[in-house]
């Protein structure tokens, strides 16, 4: 405990699934957090969650593909925490489940838009801030499907390979500053599944449920990770100080999933 003791983590997405798990995790670890998503009522259970765990908790409503809202989610944390340690870009939306032949250019313009651009666009701002702290972590969320490439995921599985190599780009540059990246794969059932079916269905949702379950457990430990036990603490290393010789790196966190 107390690994991001005095540390000051903008983490994005924090409204449901990995990431709020995640801001959970971190809060228990003594991270002051400033945690941002576009649902607001969602985003102030997972504030309230973290200040039970004993942390100071600054609650954004950001849209991540609007500059203008990133920018005042960069100035609200310096104007009440004075400094940035962590960057997590966690926030992601995409078109997925549709083949490459029917994904269209606004399809993927959007996926840029909510991922790659809003990365690209957090980091600069972040940087002055943690240059000026004396170097910090990065931590962006990337796929396996950039890997692999995951049927059905054209969009998603392109900008996530964009932003691999994006994630070294910077951890080459920044590293003079102190200012580490690195890239985490992760693979876990989480809550926004389910909340991205609710309106097919109940037969169609249980078929998809089953199928996508069999996939995340088709792994060497024949198991589901859980997004608090088996993903968040991978996050809360790469924030820490433990992994403050690691960076420009790719920590697949499933199972060992791309092996099978």
């Amino acid at each position: 405990m107390g690994k991001l003791s005095g540390k000051v983590v903008i983490l994005t997405g924090a409204s449901g699934g990995i990431g709020k798990q995640v801001a959970i995790r971190m809060a228990e670890e003594g991270a002051k957090l400033v945690i941002c998503a576009r649902r607001k009522e969602k985003l102030e259970d997972t504030k309230r969650l973290c200040e039970e765990a004993g942390a100071e908790v600054l609650a954004v409503q950001c849209d991540v593909s609007e500059r203008e809202q990133l920018e005042n989610l960069v100035n609200q944390t310096i104007e009440r925490f004075g400094t940035i340690n962590v960057l997590v870009n966690n926030a992601m939306s995409s078109i997925s489940g549709v083949p490459f032949i029917h994904q269209t250019m606004e399809d993927l313009e959007m996926t840029l838009k909510n991922n790659l651009y809003a990365i690209w666009t957090l980091m600069q701002l972040c940087y002055p801030h943690m240059k000026a702290a004396g170097g910090g972590s990065i931590v962006n969320v990337g796929s396996g499907s950039s890997q692999v490439g995951l049927v059905n995921c054209a969009a998603y599985a392109s900008v996530k390979g964009a932003l691999t190599s994006l994630t070294k780009v910077v951890a080459n540059e920044w590293g003079v500053d102190g200012i580490r990246a690195n890239l985490v794969h992760p693979a876990t059932y989480t809550d926004t599944i389910a909340e991205g079916l609710t309106n097919v269905p109940a037969e169609v949702a249980e078929e998809y449920f089953k199928q996508t379950k069999a996939a995340l457990a088709n792994n060497p430990l024949k198991r589901m990770g859980d997004p608090y036990e088996d993903v968040a603490p991978v996050y809360v290393f790469l924030a820490s100080d433990d992994s403050k010789f690691m960076t420009g790196q790719i920590l697949r966190v499933e199972g060992g999933q791309l092996m099978v």
